[in-house]
């Protein structure tokens, strides 16, 4: 019962949180041909949550993932290692003429929040994200994050979430908005804006 009051009042908060939520960033993904936002709370005791968009499995459905300010350098560090994993990888794939991989990617994100909205907010706490290395079809190599997740509040919602990169240079775009002080000095633009107006 303690455990249910606990997953409805995270729920709450952050569904409250969300609301609260500024566009501090946004960053594109050429495998699905979209341009996603990245958003984050207000401030609160110097501390903030960034909400990374990515793909869902129904086309309707927003979904991001979330990571505390306190682990958004470790966030960054493992996107850092994951790129270069991939980069190393996709040269060895070239060099050997490897036409067919699959191969997860031993590398450790810090435990994050997946949100999604149907009909309303849903969250799954304390995700671990793997990503994998993939040779495509047509010869691409790409980096993918596939997570089937189900809501804390309800287990039977459930939802997968798609997160895809087909170069480099999207995860250093990524890596470069996930500045903890260029996203503070986005927050305190539009906290400042929204001071004038009282």
């Amino acid at each position: 019962m303690k455990r249910k009051l606990l997953s409805l009042s995270l729920c709450v908060f952050c569904a409250i949180g969300l609301n609260a939520e500024k566009v501090v960033a946004t960053y594109s993904l050429s495998y699905f041909n979209k341009t996603y936002d990245i958003e984050a709370s207000e401030t609160k005791n110097d501390k903030f949550s960034v909400y990374i968009g990515v793909s869902a499995e129904h086309s309707s459905t927003e979904a991001m993932i979330e990571v505390e300010s306190g682990k958004l350098v470790e966030f960054k560090q493992a996107l850092i290692q994951m790129k270069d994993k991939y980069v190393e990888w996709s040269k060895v794939a070239k060099e050997n003429n490897v036409k067919d991989m699959s191969k997860e990617m031993d590398i450790s994100f810090p435990s994050t929040t997946i949100c999604w909205k149907g009909s309303k907010w849903f969250f799954s706490f304390g995700q671990r994200l793997t990503p994998r290395f993939l040779i495509l079809d047509d010869g691409r190599f790409v980096v993918t994050f596939v997570k089937k997740v189900t809501a804390s509040s309800n287990e039977y919602i459930d939802e997968k979430i798609y997160w895809v990169f087909s170069d480099p240079k999207e995860i250093d775009e990524l890596i470069s908005n996930l500045d903890i002080e260029k996203i503070k000095s986005k927050l305190q633009e539009k906290e400042k804006a929204a001071d004038l107006f009282k």
